[in-house]
């Protein structure tokens, strides 16, 4: 038998400032004819926060909290935070940005046999489109992350990358375009 259920609320009364959290609570019994007690309970949270900064510019901020209560086991959850900027050429629309940076980790003690397994990661990224003319559109975004995980019986390693992509696109139609994309990936002892 699986219940849920959830409530949220949403802010947009003040034309500066948007905002909106959302609870949902689940809960799960366990499985007739398994072996083990499958029961759980999941809980998740989600709040969001946007301020306009001025015409063209945004400050975003999100966070994202998922937790998993096993009856006969250990626990699950995962937290991802993010906060931003967001650009907007309000006068021509030609230009949008998005800066933003992310904090992420997980923890899973669901399985005794193999220990607790962990991850966080800080992850910066920046994505932009460029539309300088009706048939043309640029698009590039740069990110690198950073992430220390934690394995089976406590084997612990980290890593780190660096992305930088683009894209450049030409509406042949209104229903047609072409594009090329190009993106490479570097990563710890040389690696691409």
């Amino acid at each position: 038998t699986t219940r849920a259920v959830s409530v949220g609320i949403d802010y947009s009364a003040h034309g500066l400032w948007r905002g909106s959290s959302k609870l949902e609570l689940r809960s799960s019994g366990d499985v007739a004819g398994t072996p083990e007690n499958e029961a759980f309970r999941t809980s998740l949270w989600q709040i969001s926060v946007a301020r306009k900064l001025d015409r063209d510019w945004t400050f975003l901020a999100r966070n994202y909290l998922l937790k998993t209560d096993y009856s006969a086991r250990g626990d699950v959850a995962q937290d991802r935070l993010q906060v931003g900027v967001a650009y907007r050429d309000t006068d021509t629309n030609r230009v949008n940005a998005l800066a933003k940076y992310e904090y992420k980790t997980e923890r899973d003690d669901s399985n005794p046999a193999v220990g607790t397994l962990s991850s966080v990661a800080h992850i910066v990224s920046v994505h932009a489109d460029w539309h300088p003319s009706r048939p043309w559109w640029t698009t590039a975004r740069l990110a690198a992350k950073w992430q220390n995980d934690q394995f089976e019986r406590g084997l612990r390693d980290s890593f780190r990358a660096q992305l930088v992509s683009g894209r450049l696109i030409y509406d042949v139609t209104e229903n047609w375009d072409v594009g090329l994309t190009g993106a490479v990936q570097f990563g710890q002892h040389a690696a691409r």
